[in-house]
């Protein structure tokens, strides 16, 4: 069967995860709306037993009429209760089929859909003239950083026997950041199509890829649509942060298999848990013991969070740049040599000083009322 004819998209099973991720939202806001629908008509139900299903976000946006103002807060279009008689086939294939999104997402929710369906954001032109700037610059980045570095073709073929730490450390790097353009933008094109149409999708990409200093805001900035998709539908419905460890573990777990149905992408969903564990143990335990002094607390934080750094850039290193035998040479040559150590310092150095400047940016957002948690 694998090798028969699978039509002129033959990978259309990869496009497919996207489809399958607005069947579940579709169904499980309607799932939720039946089940608030049937406890508001029976007889003598408390108020109670509906705040049980409906959250703080669902009243707010409840009480908001979306046909007078849009709701610009995405939980609160995420989380807004529709009338039932909405959740019918013509809107369920409209949202399925909507074109700009379709092939690569960002993934919007069915009730997020609905709401700007119905009432648009207030996005400027002016928003989308720069965002079409923004894609641009992307989009010509990309193809300088393919046409005068080869560290694709470099990694590729283990062309790094004569390298130094450092050289092989920048051909990781810059391999990174590759895949991360080659991500960034289609997503970006595709969320610039729609907003184009006035719907407004998650930016799937918050911050560059070397603006990251925790693996946890790592992952809440990577594809961030599909991060508020799990977090909405998987990780709350297991009891969030109250139930941390076995809602993260579902969580990486649907996102393996929704990767592909390989062990190897299970194994990693759970390696990515347990590498999340100390992070979040030290973080918390950090903030209790220095919290009260925050130029100590700073210090000591940037201090832990240059070797999440290392850690974080050589798993990505061995898992898309330079495979077994080039992260195996990379850190013999990081540690047992006197060139390698002097580099390891000194980077490490750095990072320490742009990992400051990570937090103070990060800060700067905060006093300016911009939150994004990662």
């Amino acid at each position: 069967m694998d090798k028969m004819f699978k039509g002129i998209v033959s990978r259309w099973d990869v496009f497919y995860n996207f489809m399958l991720l607005r069947v579940l939202s579709y169904e499980l806001d309607l799932l939720e709306v039946e089940q608030l629908f049937d406890l508001e008509n029976k007889v003598n139900v408390s108020e109670d037993a509906i705040e049980l299903i409906e959250n703080p976000a669902k009243k707010i946006a409840k009480k908001k009429d979306i046909k007078l103002e849009p709701i610009t807060n995405d939980i609160e279009r995420m989380s807004y209760r529709h009338d039932i008689k909405q959740y019918n086939f013509v809107n369920q294939f409209a949202y399925l089929l909507y074109a700009p999104l379709l092939i690569a997402g960002p993934v919007v929710t069915f009730n997020d859909y609905l709401c700007q369906n119905k009432n648009s954001l207030p996005n400027s032109a002016k928003f989308k003239i720069v965002y079409l700037f923004r894609f641009l610059f992307c989009y010509l980045t990309m193809e300088v950083l393919l046409h005068y570095t080869y560290v694709v073709a470099l990694s590729k073929f283990k062309a790094w026997e004569n390298l130094s730490s450092y050289q092989i450390s920048m051909i990781g790097l810059f391999n990174l950041n590759l895949i991360w353009l080659k991500l960034l933008i289609p997503w970006r094109f595709f969320r610039l199509w729609s907003l184009l149409d006035n719907m407004d999708p998650p930016e799937n990409m918050l911050r560059c890829m070397s603006n990251n200093f925790s693996a946890l805001q790592f992952w809440r900035s990577w594809h961030r649509s599909f991060n508020k998709w799990v977090i909405r539908y998987i990780y709350i419905p297991l009891g969030g942060s109250k139930n941390r460890l076995l809602a993260s573990l579902c969580v990486f777990s649907f996102v393996a298999i929704w990767h592909d149905i390989e062990l190897k992408l299970l194994l990693w969903g759970w390696m990515i848990v347990l590498f999340l564990i100390p992070e979040i143990f030290l973080s918390s335990f950090t903030y209790k013991l220095l919290g009260h002094k925050p130029q100590l607390y700073r210090l000591v934080t940037g201090a832990g969070c240059v070797v999440n750094v290392w850690l974080m850039m050589i798993a990505n290193i061995f898992g898309f740049c330079l495979g077994t035998d080039g992260t195996k040479k990379f850190l013999n040559d990081l540690l047992y040599t006197s060139n390698g150590l002097i580099f390891f310092v000194v980077s490490s150095g750095c990072l320490f000083v742009a990992i400051q400047i990570m937090f103070e940016i990060r800060e700067q957002e905060k006093r300016a009322g911009i939150n994004a948690k990662c």
